[in-house]
């Protein structure tokens, strides 16, 4: 059976039906999606943390079957890590909290819950049979054309959950952003980043997630957040040289 290849709007539907139905299941105001409360409310998904791997490759571990599986990780000196799963668990790297990465963190927890949805949406395509378990790997990075649609979709499914449209309009607003961030330039604009800065604080996510996503909304007008000395290009044609 094909794994099913979802856009971005088929992807946003499932996220908003998802979220839906947390806030029913909630009975507190909504200030950022809580990864923990989450997966275990939606999926009925619980986290362990462990030392993944020697490398620090390997950042979640989870499984789709109910059938207790056991994975056999190498370590360094020759020995195995094994990990029980059984579609009720999650494991995620204990450097992760250890580093005080809380969005690098909850990002992970949100995306082994994203699987779990996907899983229990496409029950026919993501069967053990299909694959017996799902690592997210701390090198995760978007190439095109898209080679793996699994963890794409994973990602962007992710990133909707934890920042939904809602939440974002909120702190726009309560932070003095209005509807666009003109320039995100931490050098150039240091006033904006700052404020963007502390939104990323308050929804729990990484400037990263934030940037991107925001990005795809339309709400960045120019975004250097990877390179806030990116040239400004000046051309000839621009001067008057009479």
């Amino acid at each position: 059976m094909r794994m099913p290849i979802l856009s971005r709007k088929d992807l946003e539907r499932i996220s908003r039906r998802v979220l839906f139905r947390y806030l029913t299941l909630s009975d507190r105001k909504m200030d950022r999606i809580d990864p923990v409360d989450f997966a275990e409310k939606i999926c009925g998904l619980h986290f362990a943390f462990a030392d993944m791997s020697v490398t620090g490759s390997i950042l979640g571990l989870t499984s789709y079957s109910d059938v207790d599986l056991t994975i056999s990780v190498p370590r360094g000196n020759g020995s195995v890590q094994e990990f029980h799963l059984n579609g009720n668990i999650a494991y995620v790297d204990q450097n992760l909290a250890n580093a005080g990465s809380v969005g690098r963190l909850n990002f992970t927890l949100v995306h082994e819950a994203a699987h779990q949805i996907l899983g229990m949406l496409y029950p026919e395509e993501y069967n053990p049979s299909a694959q017996l378990f799902i690592c997210r790997l701390a090198d995760e990075r978007c190439t095109y054309p898209i080679t793996d649609w699994v963890e794409w979709q994973t990602n962007v499914l992710t990133a909707y959950l934890l920042l939904p449209r809602e939440l974002i309009d909120r702190y726009m607003d309560e932070l003095g952003l209005g509807r666009q961030i003109k320039l995100l330039n931490k050098v150039f604009a240091p006033k904006e980043y700052a404020l963007f800065s502390e939104m990323a604080k308050r929804l729990g996510v990484s400037k990263t997630a934030l940037s991107i996503r925001l990005d795809n909304l339309g709400m960045i007008g120019r975004n250097d957040f990877s390179n806030p000395y990116a040239p400004i290009h000046i051309y000839a044609d621009d001067f008057d040289t009479a």
